[in-house]
């Protein structure tokens, strides 16, 4: 039997890290490939070393602080927010082009280790992600030249390895997943055949990082009185505060040596210190907690069977306590903190290689259905009657069951009108109208009209909200006179051309490697 008969592979594409996993038939569960560097991480970093070449990797991530110009890091948290990451003599890359290189670099490392070459692949995603940042994480898979066969949320992919080890069924459990750069946290029951999201909770700019950041600050407070370290003692500076975090989850203290000039002043920290001048973090981790919770109780959900940690962040003492304090009767599992998404998403990949009749798959393990639901609220903006005032409209609500489709009538407003105008939002309240806020809008649709109509002619607009959370906006004119077509318009996703020529801009920098 060999070891990967799916075809497909698992890519948990990272806010610090990226990993590739595949499902070994042998041992029967997710397996993560090793890179060429050895070790299953690779850090998600783009160092351009000039217009025409770049590295990708840990050599990557030690060039930020010699070169901050030139290196990209933490882009994930720019997904579906914007179109420019970083200039390099002009050139800019979008955080989409920035993860395609990521992509490429990794599955050329799977490549090897599997000894054979994939294109299909599953990639996860913050379960709190925007519908556009869902959407843009698909086109940096179109931009790396892979086939993405779905996008599933991060903590269930976790889910999906931990039940692959320790079956879940009849179970009510809480995923807590903190990693790098974001917390996400799901609530799901798990029958014999299913899994059934209940609820999705988050914040997708808490991570570790964010830690690490602070703990920075306290000690260039403490230590350095505002004095600016040189490029090489800085970059030593930040290996240092990650490995005294890391450390200080199983030592009540760590040391390290901050140097400055010619002087080197020995530091201790303690983990009373650390979660000392951390504890902002961990009342936002409280608070996101509390939130996703009230929404929770008020659908008569109250407590878990178990609690799944995941993400590297979540090591940090403070975390499990914290949830041992929040849910004081619930078992926490913590396995595989920083691999069990990359895991999960082979798993995920077996379930689509065994219903798609391209590969032969043998039925020794067959994971479970997953019985999505919506993060966010889907709406317009529309005017409550004639002079009313404007608001969001709402028409997929929040938790509800994917896919979902609606339609709301408008109605022209001139005779032969060629053109409505609609703005689409994407929030997280669960009430039908909702003010009105920049920060929600997802994108403005532009409905195009062939004919001529009246005025006050019925246009549907049709929201589609896809099983994977990306959104699709379409328009029918439902006698039939004319027809309608429906272009979305968004600050941070690639249209049809800009797609072309990204994907053709990585490719002609990836052949001069």
């Amino acid at each position: 039997m060999a070891r990967f008969e799916s075809k497909i592979i698992g890519i948990d594409l990272g806010t610090t890290n990226t990993l590739v996993s595949y499902y070994d038939e042998i041992a029967k569960r997710g397996e993560c490939c090793i890179s060429r560097e050895g070790g299953s991480l690779t850090p998600s970093a783009v160092f351009f070393e000039n217009a025409d070449s770049y590295i990708v990797g840990m050599d990557a991530k030690d060039c930020a602080i010699l070169y901050p110009d030139r290196t990209a890091l933490y882009f994930k948290r720019l997904m579906g927010e914007t179109k420019k990451a970083i200039d390099i003599g002009g050139t800019v890359y979008s955080p989409q082009q920035l993860s395609a290189f990521v992509l490429k670099k990794v599955v050329e490392d799977a490549k090897e280790d599997l000894e054979e070459e994939v294109k299909d692949v599953v990639i996860t995603v913050p379960a709190y992600f925007t519908s556009a940042a869902k959407q843009a994480t698909k086109e940096a898979g179109i931009i790396a030249g892979l086939n993405v066969r779905d996008i599933i949320d991060e903590p269930c992919a976790a889910l999906y390895h931990i039940d692959s080890i320790q079956d879940l069924s009849g179970k009510r459990v809480m995923i807590f997943d903190l990693g790098g750069g974001t917390l996400d946290l799901i609530a799901a029951e798990i029958n014999d055949n299913e899994i059934n999201e209940i609820a999705i909770g988050g914040d997708t700019r808490l991570g570790g990082k964010d830690w690490d950041s602070m703990l920075q600050k306290y000690i260039r407070n403490r230590y350095l009185n505002g004095r600016t370290l040189r490029p090489d003692d800085e970059q030593d500076f930040e290996r240092d505060i990650e490995y005294v975090k890391k450390s200080l989850t199983g030592r009540l203290e760590s040391r390290m040596i901050l140097r400055d000039d010619a002087l080197k002043i020995p530091v201790k920290i303690t983990r009373s210190e650390f979660e000392t001048c951390t504890k902002p973090l961990l009342d936002k981790v409280r608070k996101t907690i509390q939130i996703f919770m009230d929404d929770l109780i008020d659908r008569g959900v109250a407590g878990f069977d178990k609690i799944i940690m995941v993400g590297g962040a979540s090591r940090m003492p403070q975390i499990s306590e914290l949830l041992r304090i929040m849910f004081h009767d619930t078992e926490l599992i913590q396995k595989d903190c920083d691999e069990a998404v990359a895991k999960g998403a082979a798993v995920y990949a077996k379930r689509i290689a065994q219903k798609s009749k391209r590969f032969t798959v043998r039925q020794s393990f067959t994971p479970k259905k997953l019985n999505r639901i919506s993060a966010r609220s889907y709406g317009i903006a529309a005017l409550l009657g004639d002079f009313g005032e404007k608001k969001i409209c709402n028409m997929i609500f929040k938790s509800a069951d994917l896919p979902a489709s609606v339609s709301k009538k408008f109605y022209t407003s001139i005779d032969n009108q060629k053109k409505v105008n609609i703005s689409v939002y994407e929030t997280t309240a669960a009430e039908r109208y909702v003010d009105l806020d920049d920060r929600m809008l997802l994108g403005n649709c532009e409905l195009h009209i062939e004919g001529e109509l009246p005025r006050r002619s019925e246009i549907l607009v049709d929201f589609n909200l896809r099983q994977d959370g990306t959104l699709t906006v379409e328009g029918r004119e439902p006698k039939g006179q004319t027809s309608v077509k429906a272009v979305m318009e968004s600050r941070a996703l690639l249209n049809a051309e800009e797609l072309i020529e990204q994907k053709n801009t990585v490719n002609k920098l990836i052949m001069k490697e």
